[in-house]
């Protein structure tokens, strides 16, 4: 790809997007964001641990996929204070783990939220129909399936692309397709799960209204969810 690239712009014609002052300014505010998250969530989890709630629950997981999030892009940004080369010429794993795990575990928070969520829906749907029993373990099968599916594309696209079995461009549009399909078919389920647990009352609005949240403000937050991820895969699209 860097050849086509070669043909395409002369090398003396490229030159950074941003002025170097920018740039460094930049990355040191992203750089201490994601310390500060990765502090605040590890902070998170001793307080859970403390006060004795549940181990391995909903929350515990969440916190940990966001904190392994933060660490990963808190160890990234920190290369482009003074070795941005060699984070560009990392191995097969390190090169995985610092640029296409990050998103991974983003789709996993959105599918565990989606999985919490749908739990309170059909838990409560259960009480006057035992049947959907079977509904909550087919949803939680869908979703465990999507998000094998996401971190199977994305690791086959890194494999195959880093052996150059296949053109780079054609990976991408692979990758792209498929992930931000799935973000945005998570996106819509979670907007429809907020929706249901906000109109059904008591035994599932409790949920949003101990957090003083309304049926309003859960469909806007499902709509802006919705409208994030759409827009975020408009501009991937867009960029290849």
């Amino acid at each position: 790809m860097e050849s086509n690239l070669s043909g395409l712009v002369p090398a003396a014609g490229l030159v950074p997007a941003l002025p170097p002052a920018v740039t460094l300014g930049l990355t040191a505010a992203y750089t201490t964001l994601y310390a500060l998250l990765f502090f605040s969530v590890y902070a998170q989890l001793w307080l859970v641990l403390l006060y004795g709630h549940k181990r391995l629950s909903y929350q515990t997981v969440f916190l940990a996929l966001c904190l392994l999030w933060a660490a990963l892009r808190t160890t990234l940004f920190s290369f482009y204070f003074r070795d941005t080369p060699r984070a560009n010429r990392l191995g097969p794993l390190p090169f995985w783990l610092l640029y296409c795990c990050p998103v991974c575990l983003q789709f996993f928070t959105l599918t565990l939220m989606n999985l919490y969520f749908a739990q309170v829906v059909f838990k409560a749907k259960v009480k006057r129909r035992p049947e959907m029993s079977r509904g909550l373990l087919a949803v939680r099968g869908a979703f465990v399936g999507a998000s094998l599916l996401f971190l199977l594309v994305n690791v086959l696209c890194a494999v195959l692309s880093h052996r150059r079995r296949a053109q780079p461009w054609a990976l991408l549009l692979v990758r792209v397709l498929v992930s931000d399909s799935l973000f945005v078919i998570c996106a819509l389920s979670l907007a429809a799960c907020l929706c249901l647990v906000a109109r059904r009352a008591p035994s599932t609005s409790i949920y949003l209204e101990a957090k003083g949240t309304s049926v309003c403000q859960a469909a806007a937050m499902g709509g802006a969810m919705v409208l994030l991820y759409a827009s975020r895969a408009c501009y991937n699209l867009t960029a290849l």
